[in-house]
This record gives C-alpha cells, structure tokens and sequence, in this order.
C-alpha cells in the first residue's frame, strides 16, 4: 500500500457512493500499480525498476512517475456528473543494487573482447596499447559513477611502471605498455581492474599477462676463463683407441637466459682439440708430443645461439708422467706434554715425491683423517706436514690420539699414500694426591671395649688416596709424621693404619699428621693432613667426642683471631710511635739546620762590621788635628788627603 484517497459526497445510497479510478493510464503500468475502486488506496504490486523497459517510457526526468486519480459518485445520472481530479507525482528513488560492469577487449593481438581472468599473450621488448576497457553501471546519479584503478601484481619493479591506464571518455579507457616487458626477470603479470561506484560496489577483472621470449640476450660462459690439465702419458695412451673416446680434457659450459634458445653451438681453433658442439666437451685430438711435458696450450672457445656469440679463454697444463709420494716411515709416533698451548708443533711428516717440487704433481698436502674418537678436535696439520695442537690436550681426557695421514700430489690424475700417526699426551704433575675416605671430616672411632674384650688383637684401619693425574693412582706413599702420640700407631706405605695395643693414659682425642707424596718424575707433590683418631668406650662416646672436638676447634680458632687482632693492634700502635718519632727526629733536624743558617749569617754580618771598623780607625790616624778642626766647622763630613797631596770625602764618624 502506497497511500489512500478520500473524496466526500454528501449525497446518501448510490448518489454519494464513490468510484475512484485511473484519469488516461497506460495499460503497462497494471503490472506495477492498482488502485481500489472502493477504497481509493494505492498499492505497488511489482517492484518499480528504473531499468524496466515498460517503465522507462512513461517516467519523466529519469525517475518521475505522474499519475491523475478520478473519483465520480454512482448516481442515476452518472455520466452527467462532473469527476473531481487529484494528480500524483510518484519520485523513485535510486538505490545501489547494481555492481558495476567491465568490458575488456584486447588490441596488442587480436581485436577480441576477452572474459575475466584470461590471459593476453605479449612478445617481450614490445610497447604499445594493450587494451580497451569499457566500465558503466546502470544505475543512476551517484551510484552511476564509476572510477576505475589498475593494480599490477609484480614483484619487478621495472615492469610495474610499464603499464599505464588513462581514461578516453566518461566511460571508456585503455591500458598502454609504456615500457618493454623482459621474460629474463618475469615470465607472467597480473594486472587487477577493480570499479568501484558511488555507493560502494566493487568489481574486479583480471587479466593475465602473458610474456612470450624472444632471442634477445646473448649467451655467455660460466667462466672468463677456464684451466684444464691433462698427463702426457694418457695422451699417449689414447693413440690405439678410436676417435670417439680420445681423452676428454675437460668442458665448458654456457648459458643462455632465453627460452626460446633449443641449443647452443660450441666452436674453437686449435688443431690439437676437438670440442663437442653441443655438450662443450673439449677432448684431444691426438696424442701429444713429449716434449710438450710441462707446456701450457692457450686458445679460444666460441658459442652460439643462432643470432649472437661470446668467447671465453681456455688454458690447457700438460704434465708429464706422475708419481705416486711415499712417506718416510710407515707409522709415526709424537709425544707431547699435556696442557700445551694452541699452535705448538707437535713434529713434522715428510713425503717424497719422484716428480719436481717445482711442478703440479711435485707439491705435496697433508691430510689427517682421526681413528680415535674427537682427536679430530685436536691436531691439526698444516700444508708442509707440521703437525700442530688445535686445542689444548689432557692426559686425564685421552692419552692416545691415532691418526691416518694422506699425502696427495697435484697431479692429473692425483696419487696419494697413507700412514699410521700415533701421538701420545704425556701426564704432568697437575694435582697432589688426598684421602678418599671421609666425606667431610677425617675421624677415626677406637673402642676401648674392643680391646679389653679381644687381648691382643690388632686394631687395623685402610686408607685410601686419590691422584687425579692419570700416571700417579698406584704410586702414592702413605707417611705418618712425628708427634706426641704417634709411636702408639702404625702407618704403612700402602695406607694401612694399626695399633697393636691401646695404653690407658692416653687421651679420647688424638691428632695425628699424616703426609701423602705421588712418585711423580722429576717433581713429586706432596700433601698433607690431620686424621682425628676418637677414643671412647661406646658408639655413643664418638659423637660427643667429635662435639668436643668441634668445639676446641673454635675455641683455638677464637683465641688465633684474638692472637692475631692482639698482634695487629701492637703492630699498628709501633707503627704509630715510628711514624711520631720520625716526625719529631724531622722536625728538630730542620729546626738546628735553620738555626745553624741563622748563626752563620749573624757570624759573618760581625766580622764583616768590625773589619769596617778597623778601617775607619787606620784612616783617622793620618788626619792633621788642626785640619780636623776647621772641617768640622765647615762640614760634617771628614776629608783623607794621601801621599800624593789628594783629598777624599770620609764617612761622618760615629
């Protein structure tokens, strides 16, 4: 239902009944729209497309619809009666229920529309237009508009700048290649059109774009250069074969990045090889002269595809007859001190070789190949046969280290000879043996009651030592050493502590020093330490022995802290009293050397005043009195006349 008309009559019965119909309505527009005669509502009965061909032709300015509804009474007199009128200007409204469409037709090849998601076929090094695109939507206003956007989907960035879309018409555009595609770096693209309209409608088309190779790259060789050698003696021993299997010296190879390349053509100019057109396979084409021992051959290979060339250089060695190397000896044996560092030469292996040093097959490397576990991790040899520490040895670890060493020559083909290499990790004295029999402190329990019950029996007691240096475990020699109780036991070589008889006055706790020395060569280390024998009567008696034990044990490690603190304070306080007396001894030297400076420079300003005085009292002696006089009157200064009738001014007297 649309909307209702109501007209008024204010006639009763049928003359102010009221029809309500059409005023000239077009027949097409009953599939769209009734109207009740009766009640005068309006009702849409199909939906009012824009796009509908029936509808078109009676809509005004794109999407007005104008109707004029007539209502007329059913009197008796009906067809005299006048109708009322009442126009309707129905607006349809757009909405957005249409995705927009894309046309693509192909130019490049073929003038053919294509459909989404085909591909176009495209030669490399080629520009141009590519396609015309055509995009529209039919809906209306906004929603008609449509803006089209090309994404290309490469990972090269040469070929992403090489398409360009650009717009022709409102509708219409086309997709120019601005730059030459290359198959080298790409064989496909995809190119992605996506439309989108006013209201937000996506379409996407997608085109796959194909790159077809053309013979445009050169080929070229692996190599700038190549270098081959032969031996004289398989040249000469081809001479009896046919000519299909002479000896092959060695090949090239070339690459050509195009595809559309089937095969590449070899080619060279010597007339002492042959090469396989199509494999590179250089082979000889006879057997060569023995005084071109030691020579070197030099020429020219050439490929090509068809349309262009590249050259490389190949060098051929000729050598002469090889011989296998030998070793010296056919089992060499190392030693070597644990604990030595890193690059210590171990000893040197040396191969012989008929040929001349100077020559491929004269020089001679040195492999070695571990029979023990992780000796590889080890040794090491070097180039001319050294044998050398890699990482530092341990006897304890591995003592043995075996080897098979392989010299090898450089000659065509190589020989090698192969040796036993033993190497033995001397054991140095790194640790001092000790007691393996108490986990954490060394007592011994005695009981008296053993001996009071079982008379003359032996109490006997074992000691174990450990060495953690390989070489040392079955030679360490137990010593008990002198001390006040020591004559009571017994202590063998072998660690066996006894005691023959237990006398009464002896006291419950007993220390007793014991030393151990390993009988290692040149320098045995010696350890030693105390076993606490406890004596008592009962199993009870022990722990309350080593309780008192322990508690000796702090008392005199109490009184050696206060010794010690007591002996550090007196050191301190001499320390003191010698830095004082220091001072003090410093300060008065300084004070009498001042004062003997003092007294000299008074010593010398005295005599230095009476030899002035002595002076001035020589001089007034030789004064005439009468002379004296009259200068006084005048002056108060003093005049000195000398021998030769001068006079001189003196000093004022005083």
């Amino acid at each position: 239902e649309l909307t209702c008309f109501q007209a008024y009559d204010p006639d009763e019965g049928n003359n102010g009944r009221i029809i309500y119909s059409f005023d000239h309505f077009d027949d097409k527009l009953i599939q769209f729209l009734y109207l009740n005669n009766e009640t005068g509502c309006l009702f849409i009965i199909q939906s009012l497309l824009l796009t509908s061909i029936d509808l078109i032709p009676l809509l005004q300015l794109n999407n007005h619809l104008l109707l004029t509804i007539r209502a007329q009474d059913c009197g008796s007199r009906m067809s005299s009666t006048l109708p009322v009128y009442h126009p309707l200007e129905l607006i349809i409204e757009d909405i957005n229920d249409h995705k927009p469409n894309i046309q693509v037709r192909q130019i490049i090849s073929s003038i053919d529309i294509i459909k989404n998601n085909s591909k176009i076929n495209v030669m490399e090094n080629t520009i141009g237009l590519l396609a015309m695109i055509t995009v529209d939507d039919i809906d209306q206003g906004i929603y008609g508009q449509v803006q089209l956007t090309l994404i290309v989907q490469t990972s090269i960035k040469k070929h992403r700048q090489a398409f360009q879309l650009k717009p022709t018409s409102m509708k219409h555009y086309k997709i120019e290649l601005i730059n030459p595609l290359d198959y080298e770096l790409e064989s496909s693209i995809i190119l992605f059109l996506d439309a989108i309209d006013g209201g937000g409608e996506h379409s996407r088309f997608i085109i796959n774009i194909i790159i077809d190779d053309t013979n445009d790259m050169p080929p070229h060789f692996e190599h700038d250069h190549y270098h081959f050698i032969t031996n004289i003696q398989s040249s000469s021993s081809s001479s009896s074969i046919l000519s299909s299997d002479l000896t092959i010296v060695g090949q090239v190879h070339a690459i050509d990045p195009d595809i559309s390349t089937n095969s590449l053509i070899y080619s060279l100019n010597s007339n002492l090889f042959h090469i396989d057109s199509e494999t590179g396979q250089i082979s000889l084409n006879q057997p060569l002269s023995i005084n071109m021992t030691d020579q070197t051959i030099t020429f020219n290979v050439t490929v090509s595809d068809g349309e262009h060339i590249d050259q490389t250089h190949v060098i051929i060695s000729i050598e002469g007859l090889n011989h296998r190397p030998e070793f010296e000896k056919n089992h060499y044996i190392f030693q070597i001190n644990e604990n030595v560092p890193v690059r210590t030469i171990v000893g040197q292996i040396i191969g012989k070789d008929k040929d001349l040093p100077g020559t491929r097959r004269g020089e001679l490397t040195y492999t070695l190949r571990s029979i023990t576990p992780y000796s590889e991790f080890f040794f090491h040899t070097s180039h001319t046969g050294q044998v050398l520490v890699t990482r530092i040895p341990d006897a304890e670890q591995q003592q043995i280290h075996q080897f098979i060493i392989t010299v090898r020559d450089h000659g065509t083909p190589p020989l090698s000879s192969e040796a036993k290499l033993t190497i033995k990790v001397n054991d140095i004295n790194e640790y001092c043996p000790h007691l393996v029999n108490f986990s954490s402190e060394p007592y011994i329990f005695i009981s008296r009651q053993r001996f009071k019950k079982n008379l003359g029996e032996i109490f006997q007691y074992r000691l174990f030592a450990y060495d953690k240096d390989i070489s040392d475990q079955s030679n360490i020699t137990f010593n008990l050493l002198s001390s006040k109780y020591s004559s009571i036991f017994k202590l063998n070589s072998n660690g066996l502590l006894t005691i023959d008889d237990l006398p009464l006055k002896i006291p419950s706790i007993i220390e007793l020093d014991y030393s151990l020395t390993d009988r290692f060569f040149p320098e045995p280390c010696i350890k030693q330490g105390k076993l606490i024998i406890l004596i008592g009567d009962t199993s009870i008696d022990r722990d309350y022995l080593i309780n008192e034990y322990e508690k000796q044990l702090e008392t005199s490690q109490h009184q050696r802290l206060m010794t010690q603190k007591l002996t550090n304070n007196k050191r301190k306080k001499q320390e003191i009293i010698i830095i004082f007396l220091t001072f003090s001894l410093s300060t008065l030297i300084i004070f009498l050397g001042v004062f003997c400076l003092l007294f000299l420079i008074c010593c010398r300003k005295h005599k230095r005043r009476n030899r002035e005085r002595s002076i001035t009292t020589k001089s007034s002696s030789l004064i005439n009195p009468s002379l004296l006089e009259d200068s006084k009157q005048q002056s108060p200064h003093s005049f000195i006349t000398d021998c030769n009738g001068k006079s001189s001014l003196l000093p004022p007297l005083r």
